[in-house]
């Protein structure tokens, strides 16, 4: 068994995969529309600002909450960002899913850095 085969495996495993076949469909519909796209853009963005913020300690903004969630207001408005943002996000937890797996099945042993 060579793992890079394997892996190679899962990559096609994974385009082969309900989740990636949507995605990359709904990512050509809003390739079509600059307004969807960057409304998109501008919401992962502004979202993941926040959350770097928040686990890098500096606790919760409400106003960039409250602007994230004024953000998602008009992409549920909007069908094609809508529609993206859906996929998006069960594509997402598939590779989520299957970081967590891989990353539980490699964990033996990484207790040798835990501090005691």
């Amino acid at each position: 068994m060579n793992i890079y085969d394997k892996t190679h495996d899962l990559v096609r495993a994974i385009k082969e995969s309900p989740e990636y076949r949507e995605f990359m469909e709904v990512k050509k519909i809003i390739d079509t529309d600059e307004q969807a796209k960057k409304m998109v853009k501008d919401f992962i963005a502004k979202q993941m600002e926040l959350e770097y913020d928040m686990m890098g300690g500096k606790g919760e903004d409400k106003a960039k909450t409250e602007q994230i969630q004024q953000m998602y207001q008009l992409i549920v408005g909007n069908s094609k960002a809508s529609a993206f943002m859906q996929s998006y996000m069960k594509f997402q937890r598939l590779v989520a899913d299957i970081y967590k797996i891989l990353g539980d099945s490699v964990a033996e042993g990484m207790d040798f850095f835990e501090k005691k």
